[in-house]
């Protein structure tokens, strides 16, 4: 993620990341998953494999919140 300077004009958005977060994730099980099917049980690849399924379930909740986070403003507004 890259943090930018403190006077960026650009707003952080956390959906963006946690997307951007969700597809790094994904491709890291996959390819982690392909060497463990090959037969490659070095405690590495399956500690990525771990990894990345505890990164997807973050950038889920991320998701999650946002949205929770966009229905309550929502409401507000109503």
């Amino acid at each position: 993620m890259d943090i930018g300077s403190a006077t960026s004009a650009t707003p952080y958005r956390p959906q963006a990341s946690a997307l951007d977060g969700l597809q790094d994730a994904q491709a890291r099980t996959e390819a982690a998953s392909e060497q463990i099917a090959a037969g490659n049980l070095d405690p590495a690849v399956v500690l990525d494999l771990t990894s990345a399924q505890v990164d997807f379930a973050a950038n889920a909740k991320v998701l999650q919140a946002t949205q929770e986070n966009s229905r309550r403003l929502l409401d507000m507004l109503a």
